[in-house]
């Protein structure tokens, strides 16, 4: 014999009947104000981008204002194409895989230029090595330029990030070349210097080309997960009725705290991103828009219906608990309490009656079963001094049956060994807040009735079983 029933209720077709739990789970992503938040910080980005692009460019100019004239025109013509590329960019982010391609392209275009225009030194080796006085002239000023770009490159390039130990090895050539020279080996040097000046030219247009295009893509990253954190911040807080505009869900607090671990994940990776210093590489950058910023977004759908489902089922427990009151009030029991455990309304809602006549007491609990929040489990204790086995079975029979009545797949009462938890009759301890649990600020009152927010869909699910 057992002052404990319980009795195994499946919500889940009953919640899926309610549209007004769909809607409540779709993510809100029509946020104008937001996106043009979004898409201005983008703006300022890239604008910010092409500004500092410009300085480190005039500065790599200036560097190479000692170049000769024939090589000054080659890196004047790839310096001209690298700031066309910069200006691109700031016309807009959706065209920055076609502009990279096509300023690849010029690059290369440049090299090969850049090697023609230097051919006919080549083709007069031969003879300058024969004339001491010219050969040295020629060599001595390839290898002044070949020595003016290496200094232009490590002193205004971040050539270690994009090109690490590229110039050191050219360094190591140019070293080389220089003792050449002093040996008075110069018409032998001359191609050794010329290659070495093509090969520091190269690395010039190559370390300004991979620079602005990671400052693109990092501009691309941000913006995607600065998008991210503005639908995360749009949807924390949904509107469950618009009849009912002080009504909130809050997601964070319906999924113990998942929409703040995500929301913290994307500031942290914004952080990061934003900083001038980012470690992260361009593949990394583009992993970010193409992988992480679609999985985030994927992680807040499910919050959000999570978070939907779940205060749902909060409130189909109310709506239970008022229907098995509304039994036992039939019985001859006078509702006398509700409450939440530990005061939280995602946890078992409790509802207390004693008896009109013997002052027997009933408390009905109604606790979420399982982790999916998708159904739940009833409970009714007995505290009686003189218990009857038959009534309480009929008590929570009379109970099962207006549950299916309702449209409720409620299974037959079982037994739970033992009398009930002594306990679970004060209320006051009951729904006192645990250490790290905050009392909701939704949370109703003990002393009164359930309130039946979702009646109207309650009748919709009955009617469609």
């Amino acid at each position: 014999m057992s002052g404990a029933k319980v009795i195994s209720v499946d919500a889940a077709a009953w919640r899926d009947a309610q549209a007004s739990a769909r809607d409540l789970a779709k993510v809100r992503r029509d946020m104008p104000r937001l996106l043009r938040q979004v898409e201005r910080a983008a703006r300022e980005d890239v604008e910010r981008v092409r500004r500092e692009t410009a300085a480190r460019q005039d500065g790599t100019d200036r560097a190479l204002a000692g170049l000769s004239e024939q090589a000054r025109k080659l890196e004047d013509e790839t310096g001209r194409r690298l700031r066309e590329h910069g200006r691109r960019l700031a016309e807009g982010r959706e065209q920055l895989a076609e502009q990279g391609e096509r300023l690849a392209a010029e690059i290369a275009r440049e090299r090969a230029e850049r090697r023609a225009g230097l051919a006919a030194v080549d083709a007069r080796v031969g003879e300058l090595r024969g004339e001491s006085d010219a050969a040295a002239a020629t060599a001595r000023r390839l290898f002044e330029d070949a020595r003016t770009m290496h200094d232009a490159i490590r002193d205004t390039l971040p050539h270690d990030r994009f090109a690490p130990g590229r110039l050191d090895r050219l360094a190591s050539r140019l070293t080389v070349a220089r003792g050449n020279l002093e040996a008075h080996a110069a018409g032998y040097s001359l191609s050794q210097v010329q290659d070495l000046y093509l090969d520091l030219s190269e690395l010039r247009a190559d370390v300004e080309r991979l620079a602005l295009e990671w400052e693109a893509v990092r501009a691309e990253a941000l913006a995607a997960l600065r998008t991210v954190a503005a639908t995360v911040e749009d949807n924390a807080e949904r509107p469950v009725a618009e009849a009912d505009p002080g009504t909130v869900l809050d997601v964070d607090h319906w999924t113990d705290g998942g929409l703040g671990e995500l929301r913290d994940e994307v500031a942290r990776r914004v952080e990061l991103v934003a900083d001038p210093g980012c470690p992260l590489d361009a593949a990394e950058l583009r992993a970010l828009i193409s992988e992480s910023a679609p999985e985030y977004e994927g992680r807040l759908d499910a919050l959000v219906e999570r978070a939907a489902e779940r205060i749902v089922a909060s409130q189909l427990r109310v709506n239970v608990a008022e229907q098995v009151v509304a039994v036992l009030e039939g019985q001859g029991f006078a509702w006398s309490g509700n409450t939440y455990a530990a005061g939280d309304e995602r946890r078992a809602f409790f509802s207390r009656l004693r008896h009109r006549a013997d002052g027997g007491e009933v408390v009905v609990e109604v606790a979420p079963d399982g982790g999916d929040g998708s159904g739940f489990t009833l409970r009714i204790l007995s505290y009686e001094d003189d218990p009857d086995e038959a009534a309480r079975r009929e008590r929570s029979m009379a109970v099962s049956r207006a549950l299916r009545a309702e449209g409720l797949h409620a299974g037959d009462p079982a037994e739970e060994g033992g009398e009930p938890d002594p306990e679970l009759r004060d209320f006051a301890a009951l729904s006192r807040p645990r250490p790290g649990h905050e009392r909701p600020a939704a949370e109703r009152p003990g002393d009164e009735r359930p309130v039946v927010k979702q009646a109207e869909v309650r009748a919709r699910g009955a009617d469609e079983h």
